[in-house]
């Protein structure tokens, strides 16, 4: 047992954060069990953010047959914070392989985030996100596009910025986590991964990026519409604003800049998303998101944050 212990303390924790999507789960799980941890022992631990435990019985199944161990969590109180911090306290391994329920580990994603890690001495590290659209309409060109994550032109190498939790490699022994890791505060609204990520910068940690692999993103039908880029390209318009008025100091300089920006950008692309959407044109989708992005930098405070996750979603208030 004390043997077992001290080669996953030294190996991969892949961490599975989930609410109420069974497919999505079992495709992200098969995907994990067939990835190479070059040599490294590995775990997987489901945290099942649903508070009926609709997971359990599931993930108890798989788990029989895996051929890594597999761990159930419940974590009834809603929130990604919630689930990924009440993972990461049950997470053994030096490494912490981050993977969405909606996501699918393409060959060798595991194994390139490990070489690149190591290779570059990055704390964190980075492969492309495929979306996956349902259906077929005008805007899924856009659509891919926005949902994708294809980093910056380069093959491999060390990036100046982060992206999101989901499709990434922390290595813990690179830098030190708060506590706890992602902040509650963000359980409806999400970022709370651009907040982790922004501190572990702070650090000086290096981040790695690598084109020789990717994970692929089931984007689920009432995702893929117009209404919801416009709610989540607000979300995303707030964050430079909210970003100046986070700091300590605050940043009121920042705030009115970005404030001006928005402004700009909202005067410009609103009258493009009418004139687009009156003539049905796919450009439409475009200019809806510029110019939602535009007025998220206006109205970047609390009251106008849109509640995508957590208690929201149990409550059907939100996507």
């Amino acid at each position: 047992m004390a043997m077992d212990k001290a080669r996953i303390e030294d190996g991969v924790s892949c961490i599975v954060p989930t609410f109420r999507r069974p497919e999505g789960l079992k495709l992200a799980l098969e995907s994990l069990t067939r990835q190479n941890a070059d040599g490294l022992a590995m775990e997987i631990i489901v945290a099942d953010n649903d508070p009926a435990g609709s997971a359990r019985e599931f993930v108890t199944d798989f788990a029989k047959s895996a051929p890594v161990p597999v761990h159930y969590i419940h974590v009834p109180e809603p929130g990604v914070s919630n689930a990924r911090n009440a993972a990461l306290a049950r997470a053994r391994g030096r490494y912490l392989a981050f993977l969405d329920d909606d996501q699918e580990a393409g060959e060798g994603w595991l194994e390139t985030l490990l070489d690149i890690t190591d290779r570059y001495g990055a704390a964190l590290a980075f492969v492309p996100t495929i979306a996956r659209i349902p259906g077929q309409s005008k805007y899924d060109s856009y659509l891919k596009d926005f949902f994708s994550r294809m980093g910056p032109d380069l093959d491999q190498g060390v990036i100046p910025e982060y992206y999101g939790c989901g499709n990434s490699l922390l290595d813990t022994h690179r830098c030190t986590l708060p506590c706890p890791p992602f902040n509650t505060a963000m359980n409806e609204t999400g970022g709370e991964d651009d907040v982790l990520f922004s501190q572990l910068q702070s650090q000086g940690i290096c981040i790695a990026w690598s084109k020789q692999a990717c994970a692929y993103e089931d984007i689920r039908p009432h995702r893929a519409t117009p209404d919801y880029i416009k709610v989540r390209s607000f979300a995303f318009g707030q964050s430079p604003s909210q970003e100046c008025a986070d700091k300590s100091p605050r940043d009121y300089a920042g705030i009115v800049k970005w404030m001006l920006i928005g402004t700009a950008q909202y005067s410009v692309y609103t009258p493009l998303k009418w004139l687009t959407r009156l003539i049905g044109h796919p450009s439409y989708i475009r200019y809806l998101a510029k110019a939602s992005e535009g007025r998220g930098k206006i109205f970047w405070w609390d009251s106008f944050k849109p509640r995508l996750y957590g208690a929201a979603v149990v409550e059907n208030k939100a996507f």
